[in-house]
């Protein structure tokens, strides 16, 4: 972490530690109140089934207080609404209204008094059957005057349920919603860029039909903290193409932004009578195709040039199942997962050819842990669904949080190989000393850990099976994804079901304690891995919180082999160094940032690409160049290992030279929108995922397969070439 992002730290906690005392503050006895009255209310009377209404969090504050915009500024916290709806009901996020600037000595706060609706819309199933609905929430708010109090409120809502096709009837807080829409903002008419240098960010707005006479005021109010400083004046200058705003850059903006999302708020004198009007933005820089400046428009520009994606097949279920479960089987292949079976063949080999009820018991408790990791992640990407987020496969391995405790785990495992300490027979399953009473429990856990293990890699099939589960109903999903389980599960269950194929395996004997710390090493050489991913996550400060973990782990396992002392005690201190150590460094490592390569001018040379996006690709096109994107992360094994064997070699380099083609990398390590949009649009829930864009805007791109080699790659541009010379000879005889 760097002293700039340490400061913003202590300040930030020197804020909110001053809110907290202040919190709990002696007040006079009338300051026991409530400052919020709070109640949800709906604009209609009644429901229908499958038709969405508007309900909002209403909330009157006492004269003097405020509370907070989803930006609340220098300091403060937005209110948040946790919904606790019947079966099939969805809610959208909350809609803000356009909000108040409020100066705090040298800080600025952006929030609401007086009285509010946070207006959320609720979509009721097609299938709502009954008399009536009950809606519950929990809403939490800061609420501030000179101290700031935190509050909360359990809310319910019952609606009637109308099967009369007519439209639901207005209730009597109709005229509150219409307000409340008057001041949400839409997206902007004008396409709006950004230059930004050290000390200014200009916001350009081509708006040529605003009267300069008549707008008194513009403001904008960024989204993020940190792009902008708040309380810094924000100067206007006018000219025949629009405005520019010119904006103090905020604590973050040194990490330079590929966009600056905000609410830009036009005041327009009207008469006696200023009326003000929020706009939603989007500003990508200047030198960008403007491809998408002005808000989420649909459509126009530079759009055009980039295609949203292939006309892809639709498949059935039955498609999908099947071929998630070939996508399973093949998964055993990839290098993530070999490690763990091979600690699960030595369990195999230890029953020999005599034990077949305890080795069909130890494959089918290995099926069960795997089919139950995979519906806990289906579940989980449920969840993550409902709540309006877009993730795909492999998704866990974004967080610096999941990546540092499986390079924990797998130091354990190697550790444990090594001798360090026994946990080989009841964690794992290898060796003989797994007992038979502990013989299924070490198999389950087995299954576990090579499904886990299993999700950073992507074997051919999965891709279009996975894109399909993630957008269909939950059903759909947990079906799909216990195929790949099955799939995934199949050879070792066959393995142990199989005494002829038992026979196969060598015998039993003093070679499974060596080959078993042999197996240690692959499991280093994998933690060495998810550290060097760490440090692309979060920076250097990253991998130092990794090396203090690390060592707490490895202590901890001296502790628990060490005969010092009774078990209990090494047990309960091991547990306690390394508790102790996550509560420390985990703020750490959670607040800690990538380090920015773009000014090094890292990953733009032709063997590593340049950083990908929709504009940069728009762009290309537009000037006559193919381009080739590979979109990759640097947790994805298949990804690392298809550009070692196609995208770095010579092969690659002249084809890429040979069509004068771009080479874009979309990098999926950490969590980015863009790129889970594209990767949606061709029906694929994670990467590798490999486009190739012919020149033409009004081609679709080609999807390569998901495991390359460099003959593959060459016969794509071979085939893009002939496709091209085709147009071109179409054109040709065209009158």
């Amino acid at each position: 972490m760097t002293l700039r992002h340490t400061s913003i730290a202590r300040i930030r906690g020197f804020i909110l530690l001053a809110v907290a005392l202040l919190a709990t503050a002696p007040v006079h006895a009338e300051d026991h109140q409530p400052k919020v009255h709070a109640e949800l209310v709906a604009a209609v009377e009644n429901i229908q089934p499958g038709v969405p209404f508007s309900v909002g969090l209403h909330q009157r504050i006492a004269p003097g207080w405020h509370t907070y915009w989803k930006n609340p500024g220098d300091s403060g916290e937005p209110t948040r609404i946790t919904w606790t709806l019947p079966a099939g009901f969805t809610a959208s996020e909350i809609r803000w209204p356009v909000p108040e600037a409020n100066p705090v000595g040298p800080l600025m706060n952006f929030g609401y008094s007086d009285s509010l609706l946070l207006p959320v819309t609720i979509t009721p199933p097609r299938s709502l059957s009954g008399e009536s609905v009950e809606l519950k929430a929990r809403a939490n708010w800061l609420v501030c005057e000179e101290i700031c109090i935190p509050e909360s409120a359990e809310l319910s809502l019952t609606l009637p349920i109308s099967a009369d096709q007519a439209a639901p009837f207005p209730s009597r807080h109709a005229d509150l919603f219409e307000q409340a829409e008057r001041q949400i903002p839409g997206p902007a008419p004008w396409p709006a860029t950004f230059d930004q240098a050290a000390d200014r960010i200009m916001l350009k707005v081509a708006a040529p039909e605003l009267d300069q006479t008549r707008i008194t005021r513009v403001a904008f109010f960024p989204d993020d903290w940190g792009v902008v400083e708040h309380a810094a004046p924000q100067e206007v200058s006018w000219s025949a193409n629009g405005f520019e705003l010119s904006l103090k850059p905020g604590e973050l903006a040194s990490n330079g932004h590929e966009k600056v999302d905000g609410l830009l708020v036009l005041t327009e004198q009207l008469g006696e009578t200023p009326v003000q009007t929020g706009f939603t933005i989007s500003a990508r820089p200047a030198g960008a195709s403007q491809e998408i400046s002005a808000g989420p428009s649909t459509g126009g520009g530079a759009s055009r040039l980039i295609d949203q994606g292939p006309s892809v097949t639709p498949i059935s279920i039955w498609q999908a199942i099947l071929f998630a479960f070939l996508g399973g089987v093949i998964l055993n292949l990839m290098p993530c997962v070999l490690p763990i079976l091979s600690l699960k063949a030595l369990t195999l080999a230890s029953h020999g050819k005599g034990a077949t009820g305890e080795a069909a018991k130890s494959g089918f408790a290995y099926l069960a842990g795997v089919l139950v990791s995979f519906a806990m992640l289906a579940i989980v990407l449920v969840g993550l669904r409902s709540a309006g987020l877009a993730l795909g496969w492999g998704f866990q391995f974004q967080s610096p949080v999941f990546v540092l405790a499986m390079a924990s785990l797998f130091l354990a495992l190697g550790l444990s190989l090594s001798g360090v300490f026994d946990i080989g027979g009841s964690a794992v399953g290898v060796g003989d000393g797994l007992t038979r009473k502990a013989g299924a429990t070490g198999s389950f856990f087995t299954g576990v850990l090579a499904s886990i293990a299993a999700t950073p890699c992507t074997a051919p099939f999965m891709g279009v099976a996975v894109g399909y589960a993630l957008t269909r109903p939950p059903l759909d999903m947990v079906l799909v994804l216990q195929a790949m389980g099955l799939g995934f599960a199949l050879p070792v269950l066959a393995l142990s079901l199989s005494r002829t194929a038992r026979r196969l395996l060598p015998k039993p004997g003093p070679w499974m304690e060596t080959l078993k710390q042999i197996l240690a090493f692959p499991l280093y050489a994998t933690v060495a891995w998810l550290v060097w991913v760490l440090s692309l996550q979060t920076g250097s400060d990253g991998v130092f919180v990794a090396g203090i973990t690390l060592t707490a782990v490895a202590f901890a396992a001296w502790l628990l082999g060490s005969p010092a002392g009774g078990p209990a005690l090494r047990t309960g201190l091991a547990i306690a160094i390394i508790a102790a150590t996550l509560a420390f460094l985990s703020p750490w490592l959670t607040s800690a940032r990538p380090p920015d390569t773009r000014a090094a001018g890292v990953g733009t040379d032709m063997a590593h690409g340049e950083p990908f996006s929709e504009a940069r690709v728009a762009e290309l096109r537009s000037s006559g160049r193919p381009v080739f994107v590979n979109f990759t992360a640097a947790w994805c094994i298949s990804c690392k290992v298809n550009e070692q064997v196609a995208l770095r070699s010579e092969a690659f380099r002249k084809a890429l030279a040979n069509h004068n083609a771009a080479y874009l990398r979309g990098d999926w390590t950490n969590q980015d929108e863009s790129i889970t949009r594209v990767l949606r649009a061709y029906g694929r829930a994670g990467v590798p995922l490999y486009l190739l864009y012919p020149a033409d805007p009004e081609k679709e791109a080609i999807v390569l397969p998901q495991l390359l080699t460099e003959a593959i790659v060459v016969r794509h541009f071979a085939e893009l070439n002939r496709s091209q010379a085709a147009n071109h000879q179409e054109e040709n005889r065209s009158p």
